[in-house]
């Protein structure tokens, strides 16, 4: 059985991206580009700058930019809500909209009212 080594490097910044290479049982002699994962995770932080979308409904656009992610290309995306309180409750938070290697958008509602008084004191945010 093969042993598969994996190396990691890390690219330290607002956003935390890591690549994995497979060393084995990849050769050199093989044609094509060497099989390779990149991970990129971040937070939209504390300060989130979400926008206003509807009555029950917000939304905000982040950057995948600085993963540097090839172009073209389309990276698999999960995200997560956090927050202080009341970020249980929300809808979207794992659905993402209109991805690229640039970035993508999260829609969030709140199915009772107040969702525009109550995502800054609780800092609602999105992890990647």
């Amino acid at each position: 059985m093969a042993t598969f080594f994996v190396l990691l490097g890390l690219f330290l910044g607002p956003a935390l991206s890591v690549d994995i290479f497979m060393a084995e049982p990849y050769s050199g002699e093989q044609e094509g580009a060497e099989p390779c994962l990149r991970l990129c995770v971040g937070t939209t932080g504390l300060s989130s700058p979400w926008s206003w979308y509807s009555s029950d409904g917000i939304y905000m656009d982040i950057s995948l930019e600085k993963c540097n992610f090839e172009s073209g290309l389309t990276p698999i995306i999960t995200t997560v809500v956090a927050g202080n309180s009341g970020h249980w409750v929300v809808q979207g938070g794992s659905s993402v909209y209109n991805p690229t290697s640039e970035g993508f958008r999260i829609y969030l509602r709140y199915p009772y009212s107040g969702i525009h008084s109550l995502y800054s004191p609780n800092q609602w945010r999105i992890e990647w």
